[in-house]
């Protein structure tokens, strides 16, 4: 049996002084793994926020589109609901087109939906509640 191999294997595993090599590769090992999981965690953070920012900017907009629909409405101009509608977004939003109009049970209450033409071709339907009368 060769003693020597023996000695010098444990000498890597249990050096006289500092670290062996086994522990300081696992150390690397360890903050890689520990590196790794912080960016990891941070892109998730800032892809988060690319997301909530367009979700938040495109309810702004919604929202745009609910009160220009609603103070075009309350002139009283209008005799058809529809056609002005289509004119208020092909005018000021023209990636929105109106899909539906329904009239609610309540008096005077209508529902709109409203599709917008997205990136990649995906479609994102949108309900806004409006208040019109032709007597008004």
């Amino acid at each position: 049996m060769n003693h020597k191999h023996i000695r010098g294997i444990w000498q890597l595993i249990k050096p006289s002084c500092g670290y062996t090599l086994i522990e300081a590769i696992i150390a690397i090992a360890v903050c890689g793994f520990g590196l790794a999981m912080i960016l990891g965690l941070y892109g998730m953070v800032i892809k988060t926020e690319i997301v909530s920012k367009a979700i938040f900017l495109q309810s702004v907009e919604i929202n745009s589109i609910a009160d220009e629909i609603g103070l075009g409405l309350k002139d009283g101009s209008t005799e058809d609901l529809r056609e002005d509608i289509e004119v208020i977004l092909e005018s000021k939003y023209p990636d929105y087109e109106l899909a539906g109009l329904r009239k609610d049970s309540q008096a005077s209450l209508y529902h709109l939906e409203i599709i917008h033409k997205g990136k990649n071709s995906m479609d994102k339907l949108f309900h806004i509640k409006v208040f019109w009368s032709q007597h008004e």
